[in-house]
């Protein structure tokens, strides 16, 4: 009687084992810089502390909750539509706080678009997610929305992109560190424009990852926008009833001709054909 070999069990790919959500915080996302930064700017312009913030389309939430662990009277309110992305980081993010951390966070399953009553110092919407409204009725109301949330004297931020190549179809692919006890290491995050209409400047654009053994992950997040310009986005906020509508630009290395990576106020852009900006706008005192 012959015996039956049986065969060897395939070992999964590291684009099975990996989670997109862990793979989009590493590569995109920075809270260890951006809430210092964000603090130190919304102190210097306001005179006050920042204690409390709501952040749009929050994703995992890994921003709100890092916020709050900076200081005990941090606050803040996290809202997002899509329920297993904000569920996902309940589970990982939120579960890491404190009891005390949890409690000064709140997280929204919703629309941005509704009223969300918060009264809040600083309300952001980060990684171009706004972009996601394509006409100006609803881009505006948005904005309208969100300076009901703040307090007075409080500041709504946005960041932009643009310039020449992002209106070009190419694949960016960047190297991330990462370290080898999850199993995956160090990967390649790939930014794929792939799709523009200069008609319309609606875009599509997609979010790959590949992994030392040569499996990717494709399409791991896919976005279809409109890509706002900073002309259109200033005058909308001044429309929506902000005022002081200014941006900050980053400073430029005239060795390397590289960002610094540090921000300051400017009345003016330069013509790089790849830049990142904030762009502020201030709820009145009194409308």
């Amino acid at each position: 009687m012959k015996k039956v070999r049986k065969q060897a069990r395939k070992r999964p790919s590291m684009a099975e084992l990996a989670d997109p959500h862990v793979l989009y915080q590493k590569s995109v996302q920075s809270p260890d810089f951006d809430v210092p930064f964000f603090a130190e700017y919304f102190e210097d312009y306001t005179g006050r502390p920042l204690r409390s913030l709501r952040e749009d389309f929050c994703g995992t939430a890994a921003l709100s909750a890092y916020f709050v662990t900076q200081h005990p009277e941090n606050h803040a309110i996290g809202i997002d539509l899509d329920w297993p992305t904000l569920n996902w980081g309940i589970k990982h993010n939120v579960s890491t706080l404190t009891v005390d951390q949890q409690n000064r966070l709140t997280l929204i399953h919703g629309n941005v678009l509704d009223a969300h009553p918060a009264h809040v110092q600083l309300a952001m919407a980060l990684n171009f997610s706004y972009m996601v409204f394509k006409d100006r009725p609803t881009l505006l109301q948005y904005f309208k929305r969100t300076k009901e949330s703040l307090q007075p004297g409080g500041i709504f931020l946005l960041d932009i992109w643009g310039g020449s190549e992002s209106q070009i179809l190419q694949e960016e692919p960047r190297d991330i560190d990462n370290p080898d006890d999850d199993g995956i290491g160090d990967f390649t995050f790939i930014w794929d424009q792939d799709a523009f209409d200069p008609a319309t400047y609606f875009c599509t654009m997609r979010m790959h990852f590949a992994f030392q053994d040569g499996s990717e992950m494709r399409n791991a997040f896919v976005y279809d926008w409109r890509m706002w310009t900073m002309p259109e986005v200033m005058e909308l906020l001044n429309e929506a009833g902000f005022r002081d509508v200014h941006f900050l630009w980053e400073g430029t290395n005239k060795k390397t001709n590289e960002g610094t990576g540090t921000y300051h106020r400017s009345e003016n852009g330069e013509p790089d054909t790849a830049w990142i900006t904030y762009i502020l706008g201030v709820k009145p005192d009194h409308d």
